[in-house]
């Protein structure tokens, strides 16, 4: 008796050890299984050159390569069956999508889940009544005079006293600048003045670092690995284990969120009455007080990642092509006056440069600042070019319509 007393816990362990290994097969066996089963195989040449990279040897991003095959197809739409997406540079398909139907192409989970650690819960990243409201808010206030008058004051101003001093200094000098680095200093302190009435100084003499540019820098970049990922089980499981890019992007957003912070505080202390930036015209047209510091964090990235690549990108190709085309420049100061008038320049004078504005929207029809727009069909559908749908399927559209017309 005393015998099988002792080997009662031995016993025991034994048993309980091996359940949690059955345990374990089964489950690993059940991922397999799902796993298989939603896996969408497939051999087709896009698919291949996707999985395997090589679409790189012969195209240096993937825009060129997404326009490279729309140029091939004869509706102006392909399928990338691994990602389980579509993508299309019909313009009565993106019409469909955006206006048409746009009920039923959703920005969807997918794609929330994607960003949502970086984006939360800001316009960018939310679908139905929530994306409604914040859009209603920012028209209003984006679309009023006062806010429109005070933006063009701080553009003026950092031209006037940052952006020219660094160029001129340069051209003295006859140094050789990075302008796409320089026009995102610029953006990311105009945007930051518009936005939140801060200066983070990025564009001073010195080119200081800035902290929240660098970890938005980083956010940004590794949220946009997860979505050219084969499939999401890859990040989520990298997310789940802490490791890698997933581990870099979780430091990365917890400093964001500690600058944002920063940046609502110093905002509560300085107060929201009389002041034109946008975080507080939203805090008082929102009534946000101290329990709403999760969405005014939202707003703050969202109003960064509206405001500084998109303007930055703009800007850079707009004068390598100006560089490309000198008498379009030439026309450009003619119209601007040449800085011959002694009379202050002001957002009347601005809305009169028609040349300048074709210019401008040509520049974005070529090299639009943001590449892609991803939607995901909430329900069964036909596009106008008689391409199927499937529900769940990620629709893609954006860059690639101006490569290839």
């Amino acid at each position: 008796m005393e015998a099988t007393a002792d080997s009662l816990p031995w016993a025991a362990q034994c048993a309980g050890a091996a359940l949690f290994a059955a345990a374990l097969c089964v489950t690993a066996l059940g991922v397999v299984l799902v796993f298989l089963r939603r896996w969408p195989w497939c051999s087709c040449h896009v698919c291949r050159a996707y999985l395997t990279g090589s679409w790189a040897r012969d195209f240096t991003n993937l825009g060129d390569w997404y326009a490279h095959l729309l140029r091939e197809s004869p509706t102006g739409t392909i399928h990338v069956h691994v990602l389980g997406c579509t993508v299309t540079a019909n313009p009565a398909n993106v019409e469909y999508m955006l206006r048409t139907n746009f009920d039923n192409f959703p920005k969807g989970k997918a794609f929330a889940a994607l960003l949502g650690d970086l984006l939360g819960g800001g316009i960018f990243n939310v679908d139905g009544h929530a994306w409604r409201h914040q859009r209603k808010m920012a028209s209003l206030e984006l679309g009023s005079v006062a806010v429109r008058s005070y933006a063009f004051g701080i553009v003026a101003q950092e031209v006037e006293s940052r952006l020219v001093p660094v160029l001129a200094a340069a051209a003295d000098a006859g140094a050789v600048v990075d302008l796409q680095d320089v026009f995102r200093r610029f953006a990311f302190d105009t945007i930051c003045k518009i936005s939140f009435g801060l200066d983070p100084g990025c564009l001073e003499r010195e080119m200081p670092v800035s902290r929240l540019a660098d970890a938005f820098d980083v956010a940004t970049r590794l949220c946009a690995m997860r979505g050219a990922a084969a499939s999401p089980l890859v990040w989520r499981a990298k997310r789940l284990l802490n490791v890698g890019s997933e581990r870099e992007l979780r430091e990365a957003i917890a400093l964001v969120d500690e600058l944002a912070a920063a940046v609502i505080r110093e905002r509560r202390k300085l107060g929201v009455a009389g002041s034109h930036d946008l975080l507080s015209r939203f805090m008082a047209s929102a009534g946000a007080g101290d329990g709403d510091d999760k969405y005014l964090r939202d707003i703050v990235v969202s109003f960064l990642l509206a405001g500084r690549d998109t303007v930055s990108s703009a800007l850079t190709t707009l004068f390598m092509l100006l560089s490309k085309n000198p008498g379009v420049a030439a026309a450009m100061r003619a119209e601007a006056g040449d800085g011959e008038s002694a009379a202050p320049l002001t957002y009347e004078h601005l809305k009169g440069l028609h040349y300048t504005h074709a210019v401008l929207y040509e520049n974005m029809r070529l090299f639009p600042p943001v590449q892609f727009d991803s939607k995901f069909c909430a329900g069964p559908d036909v596009l106008p070019d008689g391409t199927y749908v499937a529900g769940g399927t990620r629709v893609t559209s954006g860059l690639v319509i101006a490569k290839i017309t």
